[in-house]
């Protein structure tokens, strides 16, 4: 009986695996607008300290900050992730 009963679950869960296999990816967090207001702060405080920042500084700042908060301790690949989503939103939205 209980083999029966791991045979059908298994057969249950692998009937419905492929839905989500082709589910769509989840929505983005937040909008392009957002992500350029979001961006545009970050810019402007790091350029209020050092006016000449360049994007690569600005990028690096950023990371920087999040790292002394403990941010990547966890996953400390995330950080260069978030360098090269910073700086593609510093150009993306024309703020370099």
């Amino acid at each position: 009986m209980r083999g029966i009963r791991s045979i059908v679950l298994a057969v249950s869960v692998l009937a419905f695996a492929p839905a989500f296999a082709h589910a769509d990816p989840p929505p983005p967090i937040f909008t392009p607008e957002e992500q350029c207001d979001t961006t545009r702060d970050l810019v402007n405080n790091i350029r209020a300290a050092k006016p000449d920042a360049t994007p690569e500084e600005i990028a690096d700042a950023f990371v920087n900050y999040m790292d002394s908060l403990g941010a990547y301790a966890r996953v400390p690949q995330a950080k260069e992730s978030d360098r090269q989503i910073t700086l593609a939103n510093i150009e993306r939205c024309g703020l370099a």
